[in-house]
């Protein structure tokens, strides 16, 4: 080291070379509100070999003071260190500070934040990048948002536009060999400055000014946004109104916003304000130079001795700019009315979501489908590498369907396993919307393609474990068309009026291979026509049974034949009638009962006959009479026996024998 080459003075630098390796010769840099601060470092040495690779990412302090006064610190951390050049005594070297909150614009990711709410997302990211913040100026009520995605973003532009859309904003606060993140949604995280509280409005007349005074004072006006309107849409309440607005006293034009994921209207509202509030805040500008170095923006001061009493005032720091260079200092500044509310400009988007990908259905161990009462499900992306692959991997996703009404329309719930198309509502990676499915090498095409490329199948599975399912094929290949439908189990059909099928030409066949076959009728007629021939086979019994009137019309012949026996039984009356001749033939024997009478008539002749014998006997009476004529004719023989037998005539009696007529009895008596 040359001799003498030691800091001393207003700049001074601390890094992780040695404490004198390194003068500072001048910094000139900006922090502001809501921004990176990064200031550039102008540095001479004596050695020509510093390693930037002992700088790079490191901290690196400035401190700046003047005797007696106050001792301002700026830290951060290197992000560039060049060797400039050289002269004939010094190597001059070059450092970049800035936040470890920069470090966040390289870190780019795609993550899933779940039932958290904004301001514990924005901890956890920060705590990744190594961020040392402080929220206790936070006040607002933050609830959890069921679903937030970091979609293609670097952490600093995920915790950006979050802070924005909220309407919290940061600044950062400095101590020797460190700096804190500190965030506020509100006036009361502003400060006042302890070192440059009370400044005195002193005009530049060449004379050297104090510290404490502000040498130029722009007083700025300008027309900013007047009302905003934040709306959007919740399917579970489809009907509920979620429009809310903000409108300030002053002001022009009218902002709105849809989409902004509030869940009732006084969220709207208070969105709106935010937006409002925004802008408003660059109706009243205050621009200035001072020498006060002390100066940092998130800190308060108040102006006195302003020609323009309404100027001396308190005031909010909002940008910096810092110039430095050997014991020299001055600034610039921006500020705003204290008594003005604060919300970070909307500079950072979401991003949106190009075209659709993919996702896999998820669920729970054990579950082959797993949904809500709205038909949801949870999938989780393949390039979400903190998800399990469970019920936890998203949060419910709604489905499309073809038709999707009231208590009507049709449904499919996406199973576990299953790789499904996801699409995003205006491109919001945040609203994702399953739009389909898709095969792939694991889950393969019902039917061998392309072989059965005329085929189109609804195939579904039985759950749990199931290995067949219901299944509707349709067969479009020419001259072999088929329209084939497969219960697993049950099938059942209701229909609210009429049922008609036509069958234009070929076969109809039903085949019950196991169980029964009930046909009911509750209310009107069976109709049956067959303009052919009809067939039945019954291989078991047969019962019918009519609780009303049969009729049965057969227009010609009509047989037949039983097997077995034939009982016919009526509890009222049997009648057979015919046209033409009635024949009842019994192989063996034939028996007419009657339980009291039986009537045998004939308009013309009756004829009884038996090859061997015929009797005709009554308990009491037996009566065989004919109108005009009765014979009796036995081919051999015929006996007419009883205790007493009666026979008379009318008019004329004849009993004629063709060769012998006896008459025999106890006593005969002929008259």
């Amino acid at each position: 080291m040359k001799e003498g080459f030691k800091q001393a003075g207003f700049l001074k630098v601390t890094t992780p070379f040695g404490a004198d390796d390194l003068l500072l010769d001048a910094m000139e840099g900006s922090e502001g509100l809501s921004e990176l601060f990064r200031f550039n470092l102008h540095m001479r040495s004596s050695s020509t070999t510093l390693a930037a690779s002992s700088i790079i990412g490191k901290p690196v302090t400035v401190k700046m003071a003047i005797t007696g006064g106050p001792t301002r610190y700026i830290n951060g951390i290197c992000s560039r260190f060049v060797h400039s050049g050289f002269d004939r005594d010094f190597a001059h070297y070059e450092a970049e500070i800035v936040p470890k909150l920069w470090l966040g614009t390289l870190y780019r990711d795609r993550k899933i934040y779940q039932g958290k709410t904004l301001v514990e997302i924005i901890k956890a990211v920060l705590g990744d990048v190594g961020v040392t913040f402080d929220v206790t100026k936070v006040s607002g009520t933050y609830t959890a948002l069921d679903y937030c995605v970091q979609y293609d973003e670097t952490a600093f532009d995920f915790v950006s536009r979050l802070m924005e859309r909220a309407g919290i904003f940061y600044f950062f606060k400095f101590a020797d060999g460190a700096h804190t993140m500190w965030l506020g949604d509100s006036s009361s995280a502003f400060v006042d400055n302890t070192d440059s509280k009370a400044m005195r409005f002193f005009p530049q007349t060449g004379m050297e000014s104090p510290i404490d005074t502000v040498s130029r004072f722009a007083h700025e006006y300008s027309v900013v946004l007047k009302t905003a309107k934040a709306n959007d849409y919740d399917f579970e309440n489809p009907s509920t109104a979620l429009e809310g607005s903000h409108s300030a006293s002053a002001g022009e034009g009218s902002l709105y916003e849809f989409g902004t994921g509030h869940k009732a209207a006084s969220g709207g509202t208070a969105l709106a304000k935010v937006r409002v509030e925004a802008s408003q805040v660059t109706s009243e500008v205050l621009r200035g130079d001072s020498f006060a170095y002390p100066f940092c923006a998130g800190t308060k001061f108040t102006l006195s001795g302003h020609f323009k009493t309404a100027l001396n005032a308190s005031f909010v720091l909002r940008r910096v700019h810092h110039t430095a260079r050997d014991e020299l200092y001055t600034n610039s500044f921006e500020a705003f009315p204290a008594a003005t509310p604060f919300r970070p400009p909307l500079l950072t988007l979401k991003p949106r979501a190009a075209g659709c990908e993919t996702a896999l259905v998820v669920g729970p161990s054990g579950e082959e489908i797993w949904t809500d009462k709205h038909g949801r499900i949870k999938v989780q992306f393949p390039w979400d590498r903190d998800g399990k692959k469970d019920d936890k991997a998203s949060f419910w996703i709604r489905v499309q369907q073809s038709v999707a009404g009231k208590s009507f329309g049709n449904i499919f719930i996406p199973r576990i396993g299953q790789e499904v198309v996801i699409t995003y509502i205006n491109g919001d990676p945040e609203r994702p919307l399953v739009t389909g499915s898709v095969y792939n090498g694991e889950n393969t095409v019902p039917e061998t393609l392309p072989a059965n490329q005329t085929m189109s199948i609804i195939r579904t599975r039985s759950s749990k474990q199931g290995s067949a399912g219901n299944e509707i094929k349709l067969e479009d290949k020419k001259d072999s068309e088929l329209f084939y439908m497969h219960a697993q189990k049950d099938m059942t059909r209701e229909i609210e009026n009429a049922l008609t099928t036509t069958i234009k030409k070929g076969a109809e066949t039903h085949t019950l291979e196991e169980g029964d076959h009930t046909f009911e009728i509750k209310k009107g007629k069976e109709i049956h026509k067959v303009k052919t021939t009809r067939e039945t086979t019954i291989e078991g019994d047969e019962t019918l049974t009519d609780k009303g009137k049969f009729t049965q019309t057969v227009a010609k012949d009509y047989s037949l034949k039983v097997d077995g026996k034939l009982t016919i039984e009526a509890t009222g009356d049997i009648t057979i009638k015919s046209s033409g001749k009635v024949n009842i033939e019994s192989g063996t024997s034939f028996l007419g009962k009657s339980g009291s009478d039986m009537t045998m008539q004939a308009g013309t002749a009756l004829t009884a006959k038996s090859g061997t014998d015929l009797k005709a006997e009554g308990g009491t009476n037996a009566t065989v009479k004919g109108a005009i004529k009765l014979a009796l004719e036995g081919g051999a023989q015929m006996d007419g026996k009883a205790p007493m037998v009666k026979i008379a005539a009318d008019g004329l009696g004849n009993f004629e024998a063709g060769g012998m007529l006896t008459l025999k009895g106890a006593l005969t008596k002929i008259n």
